[in-house]
This record gives C-alpha cells, sequence and structure tokens, in this order.
C-alpha cells in the first residue's frame, strides 16, 4: 500500500530452545561413549558376582578337605541327664559309655536368717564387712548407723549396691518373703574353691543383726562343688558341668543326677554332605559361565570364564577315576553316584581319602591364585576400570569443548536478539515518522 513503511524479518525467537538442539546433535559422541561406560560396569559386575562364586566353591572345597571320611557322631540314652558332642573325631572311638552323674557343680550361696525393712539401719555398732571370693578378698565395705549419712552404706539396699559396685564375683541381691528383705550373696562361679568368706571388722554386728556367716550355719544355703561322675568305674570332677577328657574325643555336659548312655558312632553322613555343597558349588559356576559367557550375557565374547570353568573340572580328574562322578551333557552339571560313594565309604575309604587329597593337592594353588590381585578375572577388572576412566576422561573433555561451544553459540544469538529489538526500534520510529509505507521496492516496475 502507498506510503508504508515495511522492514521484514525482525520477531523475536526463542534461542534457548536452539541451543538445546545444538546441543543434542553434538551431544551423540558423548551418549556412545556412556553407552560403553555404561556395559564395562555391567561386565565388572558379572566379574565380581564370578569372583564371589568362586569363593563358595573355595569355602566348599575347604570344608570338604578337613572333613573325615569316616567321621563319628554321638547319641545319649537320656539328655535329661547329659548332652554330648564329638570334639576329636580321629580320637572318638565308636562304643557305649556308660556316665553316672553322682553331683552337679554349684556355686556357693549365702542367704541372711533375720529379715530387715529398706529404710532401717541394719547394724548396731559401725564397721567393716569383708568379702573373700576363692581365697581372695575381693569387696570390704565400710558400713555405719546412721541412716542420714550417704557417705556410708546403712540400709540394706545400701549394703547390696556398695558389694555389687566393689566388685564382679560376688553377687549381692535381696529377696523378700512378703513383710521383710533377707541378703543373698551368690559366687559367680561354680567348683569347689570358688567359696565366699564374710569377715566383720572394726567391732561392728552387721553379720550378726543379719545372722550370716561362719556362726550360722543355716545361712550357707549352697556349697560351692564340684561336678562328679563315674565313668569306666573311675570318679571324676570338675569345677563345672562341662567334661572334656573324660572320654576320648568327646564332650559332654551334666544336667542333673543319674545315668546315661553314650554312643559314639560311625558316620559318614558328613563327608557326604561336604562332598555333595562342593559339587554344587561347580555346577553354580558352571551355571554363572553359561549365561553371563553366552551370547545374551553381559561377558559374551569373553573366554576367561570358560577357561577357568574347564580348569577347575581338569583337576576332579582323580574323582573321576573312581567312577564318582557323572556329567550332564545338556547342562554341564556335575552328579554324585551315590552308591559308589557308598560302597567307597564302606570298603575304600583310605582309596578315597587318597583321591580327595590329590585333588587338594591340584586345587588348593589354583583356587588361591583365582583368589589373589594376579587372577585372570581381577587383572579384567582392572583393565576394564583403566578403560572406563579413559572413557570418564574422553566425556569430560568433550562435555567441556560442547559446553565452550555452546557458551560462544549463546553469546552470538543474544548479540542477534539485541540487534533485531534495536531493529524494531528503528521501525517503530520510521512508522512514527512516515507512516505505514514499505522501504521496500516494489516488485511492479511499470509506468502508467
Amino acid at each position: 500500500m502507498a506510503g508504508e513503511i515495511y522492514i521484514s524479518n525482525l520477531g523475536s525467537f526463542d534461542y534457548q530452545n536452539i541451543l538445546d538442539m545444538y546441543y543434542q546433535a553434538n551431544s551423540l559422541p558423548i551418549q556412545l561413549l556412556q553407552s560403553q561406560e555404561t556395559k564395562i560396569d555391567s561386565k565388572v559386575k558379572a566379574y565380581k558376582e564370578f569372583e564371589s562364586k568362586i569363593g563358595d566353591f573355595y569355602n566348599a572345597f575347604e570344608t570338604l578337605t578337613s572333613t573325615p571320611i569316616e567321621g563319628k557322631n554321638v547319641k545319649v540314652t537320656d539328655e535329661n541327664i547329659l548332652t554330648a558332642k564329638i570334639t576329636d573325631e580321629l580320637k572318638a572311638i565308636p562304643g557305649n559309655y556308660n556316665v553316672t552323674v553322682n553331683q552337679l557343680a554349684e556355686n556357693d550361696v549365702w542367704l541372711s536368717q533375720t529379715g530387715k525393712s529398706l529404710d532401717e539401719a541394719v547394724a548396731t555398732t559401725s564397721g567393716t564387712l569383708q568379702i573373700s571370693y576363692a581365697g581372695e578378698v575381693v569387696a570390704t565395705v565400710d558400713y555405719d548407723t546412721d541412716v542420714s549419712d550417704t557417705s556410708k552404706p546403712s540400709t540394706l539396699q545400701e549394703i547390696v549396691d556398695a558389694i555389687n559396685s566393689a566388685q564382679d564375683k560376688v553377687k549381692a541381691s535381696l529377696v523378700y518373703d512378703g513383710s521383710s528383705y533377707y541378703l543373698l550373696l551368690m559366687g559367680k562361679d561354680t567348683g569347689s574353691n570358688n567359696t565366699i568368706e564374710l569377715q566383720e571388722t572394726g567391732g561392728g554386728d552387721l553379720l550378726d543383726q543379719l545372722q550370716i556367716g561362719d556362726s550360722y550355719s543355716d545361712s550357707h544355703v549352697q556349697t560351692a562343688s564340684d561336678a562328679e561322675v563315674t565313668v569306666f568305674g573311675k570318679t571324676l570332677t570338675s569345677p563345672n558341668n562341662t567334661f572334656s577328657e573324660a572320654i576320648p574325643g568327646v564332650s559332654f555336659t551334666v544336667n542333673a543326677t543319674g545315668s546315661s548312655t553314650i554312643e559314639v558312632r560311625e558316620d559318614t553322613s558328613k563327608f557326604g554332605n561336604a562332598l555333595n555343597k562342593f559339587i554344587q558349588a561347580y555346577n553354580s559356576i558352571v551355571d554363572f559361565v553359561q549365561k553371563e559367557g553366552g551370547k545374551d550375557g553381559a561377558l559374551s565374547g569373553d573366554t576367561t570364564l570358560q577357561m577357568i570353568r574347564s580348569s577347575l573340572l581338569s583337576k576332579l580328574q582323580p574323582l573321576f577315576n573312581l567312577n564318582l562322578l557323572e556329567v550332564d551333557k545338556d547342562t554341564g552339571h556335575l552328579s554324585i553316584k551315590t552308591d559308589q560313594l557308598t560302597s567307597l565309604e564302606e570298603t575304600s575309604p583310605d582309596t578315597l581319602k587318597s583321591a580327595i587329597d590329590e585333588v587338594k593337592a591340584s586345587l588348593y594353588d589354583y583356587l588361591v591364585y583365582l583368589k589373589s590381585p594376579e587372577s585372570p578375572v581381577e587383572l579384567s577388572i582392572k583393565n576394564l576400570n583403566e578403560r572406563k576412566e579413559s572413557i570418564e576422561d574422553q566425556i569430560t573433555f568433550m562435555k567441556k569443548l560442547l559446553n565452550d561451544q555452546i557458551q560462544a553459540l549463546k553469546e552470538q544469538l543474544v548479540q542477534l536478539q539485541l540487534f533485531q529489538q534495536q531493529m524494531a526500534e528503528v521501525r517503530a520510529k520510521l512508522t512514527a515518522t512516515f507512516g505505514q509505507v514499505s522501504l521496500l521496492p516494489t516488485t511492479n516496475t511499470n509506468v502508467q
């Protein structure tokens, strides 16, 4: 229209959207590196899980090689009288052992024969109570008769607290009969040597007021004593209720007086269980190798796991030589031929032991190597971590470079936006001066 001023393409624009698009277009190499980093993390995780499987196999191996083939167990005819366990399978001799429990081990116990209230002074004369245990003085308690004076104990509760705070060999407590409180003293340990002795010094009368101590025999309610049993017609004693050398390779603890029989029996189940756990640990390794080393596994294409699995299998050859193991062709799992195992345990335990010893000699050093920092798994983890560090350095560099480019582009776009604003201001001035007149040349050049 005649007289109109027109300047085109001066509208504002969203430069942040342009920056975001530029970042997305130029960050693809970074994303590829981050994808590589994620794959490395998956491989390291898989390797560490494999190391855990090797650790389980090693533990099962140690249990197997330390478990006697000709094991022993015990059966007790009356567990109310005593309980028993095997402590040394080599020393334990199968057979029946008759045990008569004559008495149980007890600790020393004293109980005052006169009761008191908790708010009165026990003694009428101040003095010192001395307590000995197993022939040694363990507590010296100075007491008085003034309840209001808290510097020294005077009431029964204060006497109890003072005894307990001074030592831990003799436990003092209160017994309440419904109307009065009595002093109870109990030795910590059983055994005839662990006796309690009470002495009064300094002219006090605490023991007399409570009627406790050697002058009051009824106050000695339980005497420290050893446990006493008869085995093989011989009387044996123990300061506690456990006898660890009365029967070869067997320890037993008495619970009540009376008689019971301890039967020591042959037991091969421990070895069978240990062998089974050993084979299960190997099969767990096989499953892991097939999963993680397979087509879709985190370690696909890596031959390290397969090499280790093959090496472990080869070192079990002595057990194959005894026809003790068989391999499942589909799963690669090993299984134990139980009939053959039973036959070897019963008829040829020495042959079986020799085979286990051969496996131990062949496998031990290899397992130690697999658990060392120089193992192929650890070296693979180390290499992967080094690759990851290198990738992280590349990502850091590329991010910095891209951020610098973004910043430079941002500055250019900001300047462009400022220029647009300036052009808009010019347009506004021109419009105000000349009206809506186009400054652009018209396409119609014909003159009428």
